[in-house]
């Protein structure tokens, strides 16, 4: 589906407000922008999960026998998120997008799903378990019904993807200063990531 197929509401007002930002003058465009970026963003916590091991197990099991395990752990996966404020988004191949109104549900919202996930597996042949590794990001971002864009996105996708190893949850500076006292105990210092020459200190969230 691409991003412009939705009816919903905020997706009528981005593909209004694009509209009216082709017709503007280039030199304009800046003020328009921040004229519409509170119609358009939210403060919104994001959550990428990634499978372990996805292309290893396709090559050996298949794309079915994965799809499988996906299509059992979905509702389950959806229910938890629910219960811990937030809402499954959609899927992404071997990965979830879950969108939270702030770091510390969606902190909340991954220890579901960790809960959900040992469950699931508990008595099952290793072919049949999930593992999954997770990035948080939060800001200001262009919050759409089925969709989320923005750079706290962006590296919430690179920390699940690139670093986070099954059963490891990393947060961008920004998800670790949205934390509460409570939830920040259970933070701790992971390392420094390049990003467009600069560095940024991602923390790593102890898993219950």
């Amino acid at each position: 589906m691409s991003l412009f197929d939705s009816s919903g509401s905020k997706t009528r007002a981005l593909r209004a407000y694009l509209r009216r930002r082709a017709r503007a003058k280039p030199g304009a465009r800046t003020a328009l922008d921040r004229k519409a970026f509170p119609r358009l963003f939210a403060k919104r916590a994001v959550v990428f999960t990634d499978t372990a091991d996805f292309t290893v197990r396709t090559a050996r099991d298949g794309i079915l026998h994965f799809l499988m395990l996906f299509e059992r752990l979905l509702p389950e996966a959806r229910r938890s998120v629910a219960r811990a404020g937030g809402e499954l988004l959609k899927v992404e191949a071997d990965s979830f997008m879950l969108r939270f109104a702030d770091p510390v549900a969606a902190c909340r919202g991954i220890d579901a799903i960790e809960a959900t996930l040992r469950r699931l597996n508990r008595g099952r042949p290793a072919n049949q378990r999930l593992r999954f590794g997770y990035g948080v990001g939060f800001g200001d971002v262009l919050d759409l019904e089925n969709d989320l864009f923005g750079l706290e996105v962006n590296l919430a996708s690179k920390l699940g993807e690139d670093l986070a190893r099954p059963g490891e949850a990393l947060l961008t500076p920004a998800a670790a200063a949205g934390l509460d006292a409570r939830m920040r105990r259970r933070v701790s210092f992971y390392r420094s990531v390049p990003f467009e020459k600069k560095a940024i200190r991602v923390r790593r969230l102890k898993l219950r």
